[in-house]
């Protein structure tokens, strides 16, 4: 699937000074972007050895169906999306009864229609169904509930620059977000949080659950646990804002950038690649409505000013926690997309301050050999939420 019109009107230079700077950027930074994991793309085996390790939480639930439902309810979380954002959710269970398997049988062939995801309703609001779990008993004897949402496409790579439209002294440094293709780019996209509550629950009356203590959010291929007091909630739901079309989850609004010491080096070398028209460069995920932000095309259907939002649990949660309780679609161990190519990196969109010569520095760098760990020819759509680690490992929790 094509993303948009490539530009090749540009040249690079592999000798020049410029390029090989940016060769040493690309190679700290695109480690860090949002490739898929092994941890997303568990085999059978591997399935069935961490579903063995965590049997007691199984086991020691004493949770009726109904008493699942309610707490999932009770806790699930307002998601605020992005209004630009192409790539929106979806019911799972809808895009796997109108799709189809390809040859291997393993590989779930999403009519192209539903590819952007549902539609947003009239008053700016989504209803999709999202998958859930309760662990009962877990780690540090507290109930823990994870949401796991679905979105037929994960979107091109994001970048934050700085610039200077002017003289330092009288015009003040503004930044441009903007998204870049086909880095990052795949179909099939599993984003989740985990919600850890202060204690067990016994069940019975949802009024007796305990609150929330801590919050893990799923960003690229880790998460960040944030205790409850960082977190905004609505009565009993908690806020998590989904990043443009990589819909990595944050607990607040803002343009968030990778917090690595990598950064501190692209700043100070940035104004050498493009003759100080960019002072600094990051890998970025836009949940942030101020900032310029230039994409490559508009959101079809309506169009909103202001986040997109969606209730998680208007339409009731699809209950993971008993394996039997679902049909095919629940035990479809195979992967939520085909495999795409990232290979043709494009210009950036139109309206990015020195947006050739990024593209230059990087083309030449890709045909150098030097991206072959982040931009991959094939790469292949992750599989669901029990093939993912973190089904099994609740993220790991930290505040227990």
């Amino acid at each position: 699937m094509r993303i948009a019109p490539s530009d090749t009107s540009w040249a690079f230079c592999p000798g020049s000074l410029p390029f090989l700077l940016l060769v040493l950027i690309l190679l700290q930074t695109f480690s860090l972007s949002h490739a898929i994991t092994d941890d997303e793309r568990l085999s059978e085996t591997e399935t069935a050895r961490l579903e063995a390790e965590t049997l007691s939480f199984t086991t020691t639930l004493n949770l009726s169906a109904a008493d699942r439902a309610a707490i999932l309810e009770k806790y699930a979380p307002i998601v605020y999306l992005h209004p630009r954002d192409r790539w929106r959710p979806a019911d799972p269970a809808k895009i796997f009864e109108a799709s189809k398997l390809a040859e291997d049988n393993r590989t779930l062939v999403i009519p192209e229609h539903m590819l952007h995801g549902d539609e947003v309703e009239e008053g700016g609001t989504m209803r999709a169904k999202v998958v859930g779990q309760v662990v009962q008993d877990g780690p540090g004897k507290k109930t823990y509930l994870q949401y796991w949402f679905f979105y037929p496409v994960n979107g091109c790579q994001g970048f934050r620059i700085g610039i200077w439209s002017g003289l330092k002294s009288f015009v003040s440094e503004r930044a441009e977000n903007f998204e870049w293709c086909g880095m990052a780019f795949h179909n099939g996209d599993w984003e989740h949080i985990t919600v850890q509550l202060s204690s067990v629950w016994a069940g019975g009356s949802v009024d007796t659950a305990p609150p929330v203590e801590a919050i893990a959010f799923s960003q690229h291929s880790g998460s960040q646990w944030l205790p409850a007091s960082a977190v905004k909630f609505t009565a009993t739901h908690p806020h998590v804002y989904s990043a443009l079309h990589s819909h990595a989850n944050y607990a607040v609004e803002g343009t968030h950038k990778n917090i690595d010491d990598t950064f501190a080096f692209v700043s100070r070398i940035s104004p050498l690649l493009t003759l100080g028209s960019v002072q600094w460069i990051q890998i970025a995920d836009v949940a942030d409505l101020q900032s310029d932000l230039f994409t490559y095309d508009e959101p079809l259907g309506r169009r909103f000013q202001r986040f997109i939002v969606w209730k998680t649990w208007e339409d009731g949660v699809w209950d993971f926690t008993d394996r039997g309780d679902h049909g095919d679609w629940a035990r479809f161990s195979g992967y939520w997309g085909l495999p795409v190519d990232q290979t043709e990196i494009i210009l950036p969109p139109l309206g990015v301050t020195a947006g050739t010569q990024l593209l230059s520095a990087t083309v030449g760098a890709k045909h150098m050999g030097l991206l072959r760990k982040f931009v991959h020819k094939f790469e292949q759509a992750p599989k669901g939420p029990r093939q993912h680690r973190t089904w099994y490992t609740l993220d790991s929790p930290s505040f227990i």
